[in-house]
């Protein structure tokens, strides 16, 4: 019986394959739309995945001999450049697969941005040159959105003059802020990394953020050297609860601590409410 697993790099496509003869998987990552963020590396469980600069981005390194294709990192990547893929070389066919998720466990995450064209004006497009990642495009039947190039950072939410036509739930919610004391006269690597432009260069030194466009992803994070980003994560917004051990292992390295306070101080809200309501005050 053969089984092995394989790598392959061609420049801009990188691709981890176990092949068990005549059916494969495939782990693809695409570094054109990747963002150079880090929560593939974060969430993997095995630790196969590293980051390296090629030229003036950062790219994910990925380790073959430790990679389970398990494709959490597929998961949780926000500009969808992770893909499994299952293939059969006898029928000739290949699906799109989701392991992690179809296996519980893990839980399915917020559809993102949804856009509601019944509300929309007739022409109005105002939404379109707001996305900085142009994502949105003008139709026959209105605005069509491209999901795959969707970060969920509200700009256009915030462009759109129809309220509840534009809905965005972000993967992450969180806080950013920036120590301008700690930021080097010139430098601009938060705002050149960002993929959302939630990012403004002040005059002199340093920057400015504008925290309701930012989706957490870490990539200002991996671009800073000067430890002037605070970035704090404290929820992963999903549909369900997740409970397995993998699960929780990348919770615990993607939350910060905060997140436990803020928990707590939930819990015991909770616990109070429940206490009000069975006194029937």
């Amino acid at each position: 019986m053969r089984n092995r697993v394989s790598k392959q790099a061609d420049g801009r496509f990188v691709t981890i394959r176990q092949t068990l003869w005549v059916d494969s998987i495939e782990l693809t990552f695409d570094l054109e739309p990747c963002v150079g963020c880090e929560l593939c590396r974060q969430v993997c469980p095995k630790e196969a995945i590293s980051l390296k600069k090629e030229g003036p981005r950062t790219v994910p390194y990925i380790d073959p001999e430790r990679c389970s294709l398990c494709g959490l990192c597929a998961t949780f990547c926000p500009a969808k450049a992770v893909k499994m893929v299952a293939k059969n070389s006898l029928h000739e066919t290949e699906r799109e697969i989701t392991p992690i998720l179809d296996v519980g466990g893990v839980p399915h995450f917020s559809k993102g941005m949804k856009m509601d064209l019944s509300l929309c004006r007739p022409g109005c497009e105002e939404c379109v040159p707001a996305c900085p990642r142009e994502a949105l495009t003008p139709g026959e039947q209105g605005v069509v959105l491209d999901r795959s190039r969707c970060l969920s950072c509200s700009h256009c939410r915030d462009a759109c003059p129809v309220p509840g036509a534009i809905e965005v739930t972000p993967l992450f919610e969180g806080t950013i802020e920036v120590d301008t004391a700690n930021c080097p006269v010139g430098c601009d690597h938060c705002v050149a990394s960002c993929p959302t432009k939630c990012f403004t260069p002040l005059s002199g030194r340093g920057v400015d953020v504008d925290a309701r466009h930012c989706i957490c992803c870490g990539a200002c994070l991996v671009a800073c050297f000067y430890g002037a980003i605070d970035l704090t994560r404290l929820r992963v917004l999903t549909d369900t609860d997740g409970y397995s051990a993998v699960w929780s292992r990348a919770i615990d390295r993607l939350l910060t601590e905060n997140r436990r306070y803020l928990s707590q101080s939930e819990g015991s809200v909770k616990k109070l409410t429940e206490l009000i309501k069975d006194s029937r005050l």
